[in-house]
């Protein structure tokens, strides 16, 4: 027989005389996942309490909501663009939509500041705008920074251009642990605009479908991006597999997004594992800027970009980076994390502009300023950029 369905979208139970079978499907936008289930009778009066347990686990997966539920085809963990454009690549914004706005028309990226945070108008052509992840948290208008973010990615494409948004360590840490203070903020804003920040975890509707398809890091041609930069020397394809299986398997709360050292969560400096930068293995006989440069190369790679620290950093060849300076040490590792959002107001931010077919990068100021930040003919000396402070704001004390 087949018995009625009154658990959300649950499609049938069937139940024979050696059998319960239990069919599921979730939807969440145009994607489907049907899930099966079957057990064999024990006992006739036990079908009914075996397909509620059955009922059960699969309520306990959707509250869960993430492990096995994205479609890693059309959401893949890493995105591989072989293009030349020029590139555009923004450190974490943390809620502050009035600077992000004006950075991204300083630098003319989008024509103006927007009258409304959903009609930017892309100004940028063929080129590539990356976000290294952390829009949200500490800042009072992360739904504003996301309903830009959002709405670049259509315009964009109208002129050829593309955008790429990747995921921090605070998206995929509140997407984990929805209720966990570190989120609080983001989680309060959710709430006052009618959204419960448990339904956006588990990837339900337009806003927790798009947090929940971020990919955690992109190669566009020589130029890696992720949040936190430590990829431990794997190629895409082992990079790709290895955060998808983990995520699949344990959701946003992977050791491998959310771990220390991780690809969102590692640190460069004293911060670092016993006290040394993700790419700086005790081994004293290895050369520091040599692994890194290994580390590039497995991507495929000649540089990579990362944002999450925004405070003063100490190489190892002793190269000091200071807060709010968007710095490149020796050509191979650039930090894009001024700390621009207001609640840390390390700078009003910078973008990094890298035109690759001319083979030099930039950082650019909001009010439109140019600082060289790297040139193919030096490719391996570091560079620094000051922070960006109009000339009416006062310095951090």
């Amino acid at each position: 027989m087949v018995l009625p369905l009154l658990f959300g979208n649950i499609n049938e139970i069937q139940t024979t005389s050696t059998e319960i079978k239990l069919t599921h499907t979730i939807k969440e936008g145009s994607m489907a996942l049907t899930l099966g289930f079957s057990m064999h009778r024990v006992e006739s009066r036990l079908r009914s309490i075996a397909g509620l347990c059955l009922l059960a686990l699969v309520g306990v997966s959707l509250v869960a909501g993430q492990p096995g539920l994205r479609d890693w085809q059309r959401s893949p963990a890493v995105v591989e663009l072989d293009t030349a454009a020029d590139i555009y690549a923004v450190g974490d914004v943390h809620g502050d939509y009035d600077r992000l706005a004006a950075l991204l028309a300083g630098a003319g990226v989008i024509r103006g500041v927007p009258a409304s945070p959903d009609r930017p108008e892309w100004n940028a052509g063929s080129s590539v705008l990356v976000f290294t992840g952390d829009l949200i948290d500490k800042g009072p208008k992360d739904l504003a920074v996301l309903t830009l973010v959002r709405a670049l990615p259509v315009v964009a494409a109208r002129s050829g251009g593309r955008v790429v948004v990747l995921m921090g360590n605070h998206e995929a840490e509140f997407l984990a642990h929805p209720d966990a203070s570190k989120g609080a903020d983001f989680a309060a804003q959710l709430s006052a605009a009618g959204l419960r920040p448990q339904d956006v975890a588990a990837c339900s509707g337009e806003l927790g479908g798009f947090l929940c398809s971020l990919p955690f890091a992109t190669r566009i041609g020589d130029w890696f991006f992720s949040h936190a930069g430590n990829t431990d020397g794997r190629t895409i394809g082992q990079l790709s597999s290895d955060l998808t299986r983990a995520v699949d398997h344990d959701g946003f709360a992977a050791v491998q997004l959310i771990g220390p050292g991780s690809i969102l969560e590692a640190r460069l400096g004293e911060k670092g594992g016993n006290g040394r930068s993700w790419f700086d293995v005790a081994n004293p006989r290895t050369d520091p800027a040599k692994q890194l440069m290994a580390y590039a190369s497995a991507l495929g790679a000649q540089h990579i970009v990362e944002g999450h620290q925004h405070g003063a950093t100490r190489f190892p060849d002793s190269a000091v980076r200071s807060s709010g300076e968007m710095f490149n040490w020796r050509g191979s590792l650039f930090l894009i994390d001024t700390g621009m959002s207001r609640q840390i107001d390390d700078s009003e931010g910078a973008i990094l502009h890298v035109r690759q077919a001319a083979g030099y990068a930039v950082g650019v100021c909001p009010d439109g300023h140019e600082t060289p930040i790297w040139e193919a003919r030096q490719s391996n000396q570091s560079a620094a950029m000051p922070p960006c402070r109009s000339r009416d704001s006062k310095p951090k004390p």
